[in-house]
């Protein structure tokens, strides 16, 4: 399998989810924290990366 696909599809994702919650919390006027920004690209982009890859195994 190419893992090059999933982590770049979990990066991805990871940022966009990231920069939907920093809007989000712009909008509540919260202010911008860079560690909150990486570690909600991270989680989230490890989370998803994975769960990709365990769908594509499971269809292969």
């Amino acid at each position: 399998m190419d893992i090059k696909k999933y982590i770049i599809t979990g990066l991805i994702s990871g940022l966009v989810f990231a920069i939907l919650l920093a809007g989000w919390d712009y909008y509540k006027q919260n202010p911008f924290s860079v560690l909150k920004f990486v570690i909600h690209t991270v989680i989230f982009g490890v989370f998803n990366g994975y769960m990709t890859y365990r769908k594509a195994k499971n269809v292969n």
